[in-house]
Formats: C-alpha cells, sequence, structure tokens
C-alpha cells in the first residue's frame, strides 16, 4: 500500500488534493447534496476532463477522500503498535503513549476535512468507519493492558464500546472547538480520563 503511494505522481497527488480540498469546503458551505462536479472543478480551479480522469463523480470523490483519509490515520496507529507499547501509565501520566498522540496528530493534519465529515448529515458512514478504527485502537490498547478478561470490571466488548463512543464524542468536541487545545494536550487527558477516570480521590469509597 505505501509503495503505491510512493510511486503516485506528485501532479496527479496535488490535482487530487486540490479537488479533496474544494470538497471539504463546499460541503461545510452548502451541504454535499447541493453541491455538483461543475462547483468542485471551479472552486479547484480545475477542468471537469480533470476531475474525470480521477473520479466518475462527486460521490466517488467522497468516498475515495474518506477512504485515504482514515486509510491514513489506520497505517499511523498501526506503526505505533508494533513494538512500543511498553509503558508505565502510573509513571509517565503526563506523556501520552504514541497512539494517543498519533490519534489526535493525523487528525489535527487534516482536521478541516475531520470536523465537516463528522458534522454532514449526508456522511455518516465517516463516522461509522472512523468509530470502528477506535474500536480496533481501544481494543488492542485493553488487550495489551490486561489480557485477562476476569480482571476486567465489566465485559471486554463493554468497555471497548464505551471508550470507542467516549473517544468520538470527545474528538468532536475538539473539532467543534477550533481544536484549543493542542494535540499532545488532548492525548495526555485522553489517556490520563482512561486509565485512571476523571477523580483525583475515589468519591465512591476506599
Amino acid at each position: 500500500m505505501s509503495n503505491k503511494k510512493q510511486k503516485m505522481d506528485p501532479r496527479v497527488m496535488r490535482t487530487r488534493q486540490l479537488l479533496r480540498d474544494a470538497l471539504v469546503e463546499l460541503i461545510e458551505e452548502r451541504g454535499f447534496e447541493k453541491i455538483t462536479v461543475q462547483d468542485i472543478t471551479e472552486r479547484a480551479t480545475l477542468n471537469r476532463a480533470t476531475f474525470y480522469l480521477h473520479y466518475s463523480d462527486k460521490l466517488d470523490l467522497l468516498y475515495q477522500s474518506t477512504k485515504e483519509i482514515l486509510n491514513d490515520l489506520v497505517s499511523s496507529l498501526n506503526d505505533t503498535f508494533d513494538d512500543k507499547l511498553e509503558f508505565d501509565f502510573s509513571k509517565d501520566a503526563d506523556e501520552p503513549h504514541d497512539t494517543f498522540l498519533h490519534l489526535f496528530e493525523q487528525i489535527s493534519l487534516n482536521s478541516k476535512l475531520y470536523k465537516v465529515f463528522l458534522t454532514e448529515k449526508d456522511i455518516p458512514y465517516f463516522s461509522s468507519g472512523l468509530k470502528e478504527i477506535i474500536i480496533d485502537f481501544i481494543s488492542n490498547g485493553i488487550n495489551f493492558t490486561q489480557p485477562d478478561d476476569k480482571r476486567l470490571t465489566v465485559p471486554r466488548e463493554m468497555a471497548v464500546r464505551y471508550f470507542a463512543a467516549a473517544f468520538l464524542e470527545v474528538i468532536v468536541w475538539w473539532l467543534e472547538n477550533d481544536m484549543h487545545y493542542s494535540s499532545k494536550y488532548m492525548a495526555t487527558q485522553l489517556m490520563r480520563i482512561t486509565m485512571m477516570g476523571p477523580y483525583v480521590d475515589n468519591p465512591f469509597g476506599k
């Protein structure tokens, strides 16, 4: 997969990026249903013939853009899971693990696209695709941290789904508030609340 990306003509990459950027801007302004291929090419300062060399229609552009962005996120997260999970969470609570940091850094790189695609009602499969990635991310982390089901306070799948839904909501909240916290701050806080909960002291007993 990476070889294909490396061999892609820089001019092709630039054209696809221009079309993707135009798509995101127009969705933010008008919504997906109200834009046309003509609108996209005019915003990208390209002609329609160039568009159709790369995509069959605006839905294909949307689908391919979604797939590329989510694949980039998966690749980034997978790189950190290979051999970097040795981590003392209690000792290093102020330094986020690479997996948490890469999650927010990758989203930050394409923040406008993530914000538009996550909040646009006509693109539900982007949210569901991102949620599945986060589910795998959480599942890998829990499996490494505690592989024994008997030592979990709730069923494993319930914990995975709970944290995945929470992560997604936190990401949307961060984007909607113009990322007023840094990627590192968000990664640190999310890791902390995942591992230790929201309380300094246990309010429910000793």
